[in-house]
Parts: structure tokens; sequence; C-alpha cells
């Protein structure tokens, strides 16, 4: 496993520090999932990662829109709502 060793402004590790604390994560969590997603972005010449690659999981290819994705997903959430009730 290699090692990154970066030179950040004052300013701009005590914004990350504060991130880290609020989000309860650690430097190296934020840092690697900024990389990640840098690097799996197709305009900065990513390409499609395996899961094991990236350490994203449940990632699946849907011909659906996000619109009836979402519609799909609030209608599911209705049926455990009404069974509440």
């Amino acid at each position: 496993m290699g090692k990154l060793i970066v030179k950040l402004s004052d300013e701009l590790h005590e914004e990350l520090r504060k991130t880290a604390v609020a989000n309860r994560r650690s430097f190296k969590d934020i840092v690697t999932a900024l990389i990640v997603s840098y690097l799996s972005h197709p305009t900065h010449g990513g390409s499609r990662r395996k899961v094991e690659e990236t350490v994203f999981c449940g990632s699946w290819e849907d011909e659906r829109t996000a619109e009836e994705i979402v519609a799909d997903i609030r209608a599911e959430r209705r049926w455990f709502q009404e069974r509440r009730i």
C-alpha cells in the first residue's frame, strides 16, 4: 500500500479537520473517497472499475429513468407506512 504526503494550506487543513469531525470520519477516509471519485469520473480519464477496486458496493445497471426509480422507491415506502399505522 502506497503513502501520499500532501502539503495543505492551514485554512484547507482546518476545513478538512472540521469536516472529518462533523462526519465522524478520518482524514484518510475523506481523501480516499475524493480520489476514487475523481479517478472514476469519465471526464478525468477514469473508467468504470470493478467493485473490488473502488471499494464501492451495491452498484447496478438499470434501464429505468431516475424518476421511475424514485417513484418505485416511494411506492414501497407508502406500503411500509400504511402497514405500520
